[in-house]
Parts: C-alpha cells; sequence; structure tokens
C-alpha cells in the first residue's frame, strides 16, 4: 500500500510521534488531502522529552488544522504488571488504542511511518535473532492485526527522502534522544552494521528492502502481487517492473491508477495499460523489410465506390488529379497531422484521431500512413479514412485506388 492508493473517501488515522517520519507522513496525507485523525501517545519515558514531543504534535496540528487525539499511559507500571518489556508494553498500549479508536472513527485503517531504512533494519534484526521466511519478509505494507488493518504508506521511500522532503518544506521535527543510544539492538544494527554493509554495497538499504519484498511475494501465493509476478516474469519482466506495474492496476483490481498509455518494456515484450485494460505484445523491432507495400491502381472516372469516405475492404480511393508527387507509404511519426474524411478546415493531429477511435498505444505503433512526397501531406490513414483534401467529387476525372501488400 503506497501513498498514491490511499483515497480521499476514506477516514484514516495516522501515527504522530513528532519525529521527521511520522511528521512527514502526516504532511503529506494532508497535502493530497485526505481525511485523517492523528493519533499521538505519551509514554511518559523519557520525562520532559515525552512532554516536549506532545506539546510539538499539539501546535503542529494546530497548525495544519489536523484533528488529534493524545492518549497518555503508565507505561512502567504497566509493564512491570504484566512481566514484560516495556518496549513490548508500550507497543501493546498503543496498537490496542489505536484498534479503539479505529472502531469509535470507523477508520479504515491506521497509517505509521516505517520507511526503507526501517524495513532494512528489521530484516536484519529479524536474521540476527534467527528466522523463517515470515521474518525475512519484515514489515508488510498493508497488514490487518487484531482486527486493526495497519497501512505503510512509506514503505518505498528512504529516510534521506523523507528527510529531504522536509527541508523542501521547511518543516521541523521532534528527535527521539533514545534513537541514538547504542543500547538497543535496533540502534546497533542502524547505527554500525548497516555503515559497515553500506561500505561493501552502498546500496544495501534497497537490497535488503527488496529481498524482503521478493519473499514476501513468494510467501503470499494466492496475493494479487504473487499473480502478476507469475503471469509476467515469464515474458521478462523483473521484479521492480512488477511491483510498478502491480501499482498501477486497474480499479477493477482492487487498484487506484486511473492513467492510461503507461507502457513497461522487458527485452522481448511490452505491456501497455490501456484503458482500464493491459494489452500485452512481443517486442517487434520494424525494419524496411516489415513495411507493407503500397499497390497504386488508376482506374475511369466512372468507377464510383459505394461508401461515401471512399474506403472498401482496406481500400482507399482517391482524386488522382490532386496528387502533387511519387506516393511513399511510412510508420506514423509524433506531430503527424492531416484533414480527416468530412472535416472541412483546419487539421487534426494523427494521434488524437486514432485515440478518439480508442487504438490503444501498441497499435498506433504499428499504424501507416501514405504520403505525397512532393509535399508531405498525409494522403491516406491505412485502414482507417483519407484526407478530406484527396477525396472523390462530382468533378474527379481520375481516380487512385491505394491497398497494401505484404
Amino acid at each position: 500500500m503506497t501513498l498514491k492508493e490511499l483515497t480521499p473517501d476514506k477516514l484514516y488515522l495516522v501515527a504522530l510521534s513528532g519525529g521527521a517520519d511520522s511528521v512527514a507522513l502526516t504532511l503529506m496525507m494532508k497535502e493530497k488531502g485526505l481525511n485523517f485523525y492523528a493519533l499521538h501517545c505519551n509514554f511518559h519515558l523519557r520525562d520532559e522529552e515525552s512532554d516536549r514531543d506532545e506539546a510539538f504534535v499539539r501546535n503542529f496540528c494546530n497548525k495544519h488544522d489536523i484533528p488529534l487525539d493524545v492518549c497518555h499511559f503508565d507505561t512502567k507500571t504497566s509493564a512491570k504488571e504484566h512481566g514484560v518489556s516495556i518496549e513490548m508494553e508500550a507497543r501493546e498500549l498503543r496498537y490496542t488504542w489505536f484498534a479503539e479508536q479505529a472502531n469509535k472513527l470507523k477508520a479504515e485503517a491506521i497509517c505509521v511511518a516505517h520507511h526503507k531504512d526501517d524495513q532494512a533494519e528489521t530484516l536484519l534484526l529479524n536474521l540476527i535473532r534467527g528466522t523463517g521466511l515470515r521474518g525475512l519478509s519484515a514489515m508488510h505494507p498493508d497488514r490487518t492485526i487484531n482486527g486493526l488493518r495497519i497501512l505503510r504508506p512509506l514503505l518505498d521511500i528512504t529516510k534521506q527522502e523523507i528527510l529531504d522532503y522536509l527541508a523542501s518544506r521547511h518543516q521541523e521535527y521532534v528527535t527521539d534522544s533514545t534513537n541514538l543510544e547504542r543500547d538497543a539492538l535496533r540502534n546497533r544494527i542502524r547505527l554500525d552494521v548497516i555503515p559497515m554493509l553500506q561500505e561493501l554495497n552502498p546500496n544495501i538499504t534497497d537490497c535488503l528492502a527488496r529481498t524482503a519484498t521478493n519473499v514476501r511475494m513468494e510467501l503470499d501465493s494466492d496475493s494479487q502481487e504473487r499473480y502478476y509476478h507469475r503471469w509476467l516474469s515469464p515474458f521478462g519482466f523483473n521484479r521492480q517492473q512488477i511491483l510498478d506495474i502491480f501499482e498501477h492496476r486497474p480499479k477493477e483490481e482492487g487498484g487506484h491508477s486511473v492513467k492510461t498509455g503507461l507502457t513497461w518494456l522487458s527485452n522481448t515484450h511490452i505491456l501497455l495499460k490501456d484503458r482500464g485494460k493491459w494489452v500485452l505484445e512481443e517486442r517487434k523491432e520494424y525494419t524496411d523489410t516489415d513495411m507493407p507495400k503500397l499497390v497504386v491502381r488508376e482506374l475511369p472516372a466512372k468507377f464510383k465506390p459505394v461508401r461515401k469516405d471512399f474506403l472498401i475492404g482496406g481500400q482507399a480511393f482517391i482524386d488522382a488529379d490532386r496528387i502533387e508527387g511519387p506516393l511513399a507509404i511510412r510508420h506514423i511519426v509524433s506531430g503527424d497531422r492531416f484533414r480527416p474524411y468530412g472535416m472541412k478546415n483546419g487539421t487534426k493531429l494523427i494521434s488524437d484521431y486514432l485515440t478518439d477511435r480508442k487504438v490503444n498505444k501498441l497499435c498506433k505503433h504499428e499504424q501507416f500512413v501514405v504520403t505525397d512526397t512532393a509535399n508531405g501531406n498525409i494522403i491516406w490513414l491505412v485502414n482507417h479514412t483519407i484526407d478530406n483534401r484527396y477525396c472523390l467529387t462530382s468533378d474527379t476525372k481520375r481516380i487512385m485506388q491505394l491497398s497494401t501488400e505484404r
């Protein structure tokens, strides 16, 4: 689940600690015009710093007109009563309250600000502790736990991208001082292990996050993501492409993307999203030998086509005396214009003409035109229509018949 897939017609909750990540997520959701409540937990674990965070969050939400709920917890006492670590108790208290608020407000989900660096750290943390495949899949972008749907819209965004975003908005945030202490294993992974691995591979964060995604796709065999992988990988599309394709899946498949005309290329195939449908075809490299042959015949003026648009079964009929030079056939190119039959004045982009007739991008790529080489005018949009300036009239004395053959 990415930020693009969140929609204004649903109510969301967002966990807002006041740190850079949650502030960025909240601000992004605000800029996107989403309907949401911010939730802040004060665990009273860092004395004055905890109260500082709460005050910052209240001021931030007030400034940006964001509805906010705050909950206070006596986390140390609660952890002692339950015989668990403070960290585990804080997590339990937080998500229990989130679930209560989600039920109370009838919210679609709670959005949390885990990002790509967090994902890489989680995979390493699970690996160090000893884990199976589920642990290697790390954090999921969309998961329901005990009835609470948890969304992580920033899992594909790095920490640096978040900081750059905040800097571009001149937006301040607070820093949790405990994140700089090396007594917690996750902090040591972030501060020590990741930098060491970056010396071996500068892209280690991307690689680890991608590994988690790959494992998740393998495990979730019935998921739509896995279906897309099984469908497209035999045609040479890589995992990153498939994830991007999945993100742009049609609304009919549960997606939110309305863009049409998007294409993805593998070494052998091309995938097109056209008006809510997928079109998959083998890639073709066109050469002169692929060009159809133009066949030209002259007919007596007494011959009259039955159809008014002067097209019959893949043949075109034009006024031969209006042609200035030899005819040539070629693929359409960007910017090609002509005057479609029936259009009295002006010209129209061929790409627009084909779009109006719901011709998809792949078919456009294979479209041919016949031109008058003396002036470059397009005479015939092959198998569609002729240019109105070359149509037959009552004054026509010579008729030229055009057709193509392979």
